[in-house]
């Protein structure tokens, strides 16, 4: 699924930027009707290595249009490295233009060394850790939902729109 939401925290996220060098691949929701479990996960993207960053959660249906979230636990995904560094030729910080090309010549020297991180890195396991129960519940009321998109209201105010993955509203 695609995302749009109202919720603040989540601005600098779908502006698809967070910083010049690294931008949001992905914001996806997985929602498992038999075991009553959702997964919502954003994975950022940068020059050196990928990564992602996801919520585990049950949810209890409380009426065809609500469901209580309960989040249990959170995972920081193993950063997956680029053995080969691709660094664009200039990047924009704080509105003035930075020129990169001075700095090629020392990555590649680096480049060797880098590969045997990235593979040393890349074969650990993800950090998963619990989330405490006083603070990570809310709910979700459905207020549009049809084969391509569903619209929902959140207990802080968010309002989330998500388009099915497949949908023919994602195609311009």
């Amino acid at each position: 699924m695609n995302c749009y939401t109202s919720f603040v925290g989540l601005f600098p996220l779908l502006s698809r930027r967070i910083s010049p060098l690294v931008k949001v691949d992905e914001i996806s929701q997985t929602i498992d009707s038999d075991s009553f479990t959702v997964q919502n996960s954003v994975r950022f993207a940068g020059p050196l290595a990928t990564t992602s960053f996801s919520t585990n959660a049950k949810f209890e249906v409380q009426s065809p249009k609500r469901v209580q979230i309960k989040f249990e636990q959170g995972v920081i995904g193993t950063p997956q490295l680029t053995d080969s560094i691709e660094i664009p030729e200039s990047v924009e910080v704080l509105g003035q233009k930075i020129d990169l090309n001075p700095i090629r010549g020392l990555l590649t020297s680096v480049q060797d060394t880098a590969s045997s991180v990235a593979r040393t890195i890349s074969s650990q396991p993800p950090l998963k850790f619990s989330l405490p129960a006083d603070r990570a519940q809310s709910w979700l009321l459905t207020t549009y939902l049809d084969k391509d998109l569903r619209i929902s209201r959140g207990d802080g105010g968010s309002i989330f729109v998500l388009f099915k993955e497949g949908s023919s509203l994602l195609n311009p």
